[in-house]
């Protein structure tokens, strides 16, 4: 059955206990099965960009897929994938950060997280973002955080479509957070008066910030020579800052 946008909204709302971290969001929990079929979303090193799942999976049916902006917002939004083609794209080169040590840059593509907002116009309590996955992977932010420069809605990544492993349909990039933080495959995005939990914090020794934290970082593009980092967003000497294209 193809995404039908006028019953979304009516069909989600009815949906929505089912759909609650730790009800499963219906996706069969492989975590603890190293023996999942092989064409599930799954970790694996790849010399330019790992990829990391904390819920193998078999990917999002685009026919089946949208996305749901609610909770305390003036009007609530039910979009398909086409629907995210209508707002106005932006490209940056930035890292991803993983708490593992390494870091992977790529170059980004889609929108700003101030176009939901404006469209979805949330109440002036709503301090705080929560976000759900198709996986059964959840994130929260402060609204503030996700206003930033730098933070996107990701659709392409290195100019082609984001790919299953690197979270097709939709995932969020926030330069300045650890990549746990970074939630892929975006399915809900809910405006909220306090603050939520994420998934890593729940179930790991992570914290809900997520800000990363100055150190050593081992960048997958300079062969994992340990270089120091200052904290926030990733940097090297020998990539681009913003202000230089």
């Amino acid at each position: 059955m193809k995404f039908n946008r006028r019953n979304f909204l009516k069909a989600f709302s009815a949906l929505g206990l089912a759909l609650l971290p730790g009800n499963g969001y219906a996706v069969p929990d492989y975590r603890n099965d190293k023996n999942f079929p092989k064409e599930y979303v799954q970790n694996r090193d790849i010399p330019e960009f790992h990829i990391r799942s904390a819920n193998p999976f078999l990917g999002v049916d685009i026919d089946n897929w949208g996305l749901v902006v609610g909770g305390k917002v003036k009007n609530k939004l039910a979009l398909g994938y086409e629907d995210l083609f209508g707002f106005k794209t932006h490209s940056q080169i930035s890292r991803l950060k993983c708490v593992e040590c390494w870091s992977a840059k790529a170059k980004w593509g889609g929108f700003r997280f101030e176009e939901l907002v404006e469209r979805a116009e949330p109440h002036p309590s709503a301090k705080y973002v929560h976000l759900k996955s198709a996986d059964s992977y959840y994130e929260s932010y402060l609204l503030e955080e996700l206003l930033r420069p730098r933070v996107l809605l990701v659709l392409s990544m290195n100019g082609a479509p984001l790919s299953k492993d690197h979270g097709y349909p939709l995932r969020l990039i926030a330069p300045f957070k650890y990549g746990y933080k970074n939630i892929k495959y975006i399915t809900q995005i809910d405006f909220a008066d306090s603050q939520g939990r994420n998934y890593w914090s729940n179930h790991g020794p992570y914290s809900v910030d997520g800000t990363i934290q100055p150190g050593i970082d081992h960048p997958l593009d300079y062969h994992k020579k340990p270089l120091p980092i200052n904290g926030g967003e990733v940097f090297h000497p020998f990539d681009k800052r913003p202000d230089q294209g």
